[in-house]
């Protein structure tokens, strides 16, 4: 935990320096129950923006297996207690190592989508963080993030990026029952992107912006 809490504090004070970040909602972050985040991620600084401005609660994160050898980012995401996960198909190390930290009580962090979007808007979701929070009981909080996607521009111009953060109400998702499991959880997953894309810019809500308008 003190490695954890050293970079988080490394990474606070960059972020001072180099953001103007407004956040809303803290209110709503809850002090002791276990809880999955699930936030829009559009760029790789996403998990770092959260680990720099939340309250100081330990947060575990899905990071893609590909930069588990990686010389910085893989040092960093062990230090930090990050779950290294095969994307695109079942890892049950990983679903199992996250099942782990919300039966402990802990925090996980995710991406509804399973990875970053490359097209500057959500994308679909995949059911997974409707079966975490179905298996565990755990609520799920959505979080927006919103003008950091021109984050390297903004710095190379010397001017200080300024990111917004809304932080929605917690989820708790009904059980799953009879047939039509899956069918069942993804409905449950496109509910909690619903709830995030009206967190976040119109122009980031992507394939979910007609359901927001919608569902108004």
């Amino acid at each position: 935990m003190f490695k954890y809490h050293l970079i988080r504090l490394i990474f606070k004070f960059i972020f001072k320096l180099i953001a103007k970040i407004e956040i809303t909602g803290l209110e709503r972050y809850p002090e002791r129950e276990p809880f999955i985040i699930a936030i829009n991620h559009l760029t790789l600084i996403d998990p770092v923006i959260l680990l720099a401005i939340l309250p100081p609660r330990k947060i575990t994160v899905f990071v893609a297996k590909k930069w588990e050898h990686k010389f910085l980012v893989g040092s960093l995401v062990r230090a930090l207690g990050g779950i290294f996960v095969h994307r695109g198909e079942v890892d049950r190390a990983a679903l199992q190592a996250s099942l782990k930290v919300l039966r402990s009580g802990g925090i996980l962090g995710l991406a509804p989508e399973g990875t970053r979007s490359r097209t500057g808007g959500l994308q679909p979701a995949k059911p997974g963080v409707a079966y975490l929070a179905t298996k565990t009981n755990t609520p799920i909080l959505p979080i927006g993030i919103s003008g950091h996607t021109d984050a390297l521009q903004r710095l190379r111009r010397f001017r200080r990026v300024k990111i917004r953060v809304n932080i929605g109400e917690l989820i708790y998702l009904p059980p799953v029952s009879g047939k039509g499991k899956t069918a069942q959880l993804q409905a449950y997953a496109d509910r909690v992107m619903i709830a995030l894309a009206r967190l976040i810019d119109p122009d980031l809500r992507g394939v979910y912006a007609p359901m927001v308008h919608s569902s108004n």
